[in-house]
């Protein structure tokens, strides 16, 4: 994926949801810690993830563009090992995936456009904490490649709303009834 893409996620991230104590790119450390593979992340834990990869359709002067580049967070939160406890930690799940939600609905970027959430599910298969996978649809533009055909210009034309024509009065105008008179 574009790295402006990336990030511009982890600035949202670090800008308006501090109090995700883990922010990576999602490398199935679910799995991992689970296996003692890897050392435990802090939670609440944040991971993105880009699970279909991208399809590019190419545009003039070397741009290309992604339509539906699905952006997915895992979101996930400790399990609490007490049952009088258990309603909060579920209920703090479902604000965190929400509060992800009201933060990147509609967020837009240069090069990407406004993301729009397109799935949501619990992941039921882990056994240590709370998780909730969102899936968002963006489109970006590579332009990382764009070939300038030339120098842009700007003119400023001084022109009025109306345009009046008057070849009567106008000696540089020619109209066809001149044209075929000669």
């Amino acid at each position: 994926m574009q790295r402006v893409l990336v990030q511009g996620i982890l600035n949202k991230i670090a800008a308006e949801l501090p109090q995700f104590k883990t922010v990576d790119l999602y490398n199935d450390q679910f799995d991992k810690q689970d296996e003692g593979v890897i050392d435990s992340f802090a939670f609440p834990a944040l991971f993105i993830s880009f699970p279909e990869g991208a399809n590019y359709t190419n545009y003039t002067a070397g741009v290309q563009k992604n339509q539906d580049l699905v952006v997915r967070f895992y979101i996930c939160d400790k399990l609490t090992k007490s049952r009088l406890s258990i309603n909060k930690t579920v209920l703090e799940i479902f604000d965190l995936k929400q509060l992800v939600h009201s933060k990147f609905q509609g967020f837009a970027g240069v090069g990407f456009s406004g993301f729009t959430r397109i799935y949501e599910e619990p992941d039921e298969s882990r056994r240590n904490y709370y998780n909730f996978i969102q899936d968002y649809s963006v489109t970006i533009n590579d332009s990382s490649t764009y070939v300038d055909q030339g120098t842009a210009v700007t003119l400023d034309l001084d022109l009025t709303g109306e345009v009046i024509i008057n070849p009567l009065t106008d000696d540089d105008i020619r109209t066809a009834r001149d044209v075929n008179d000669n």
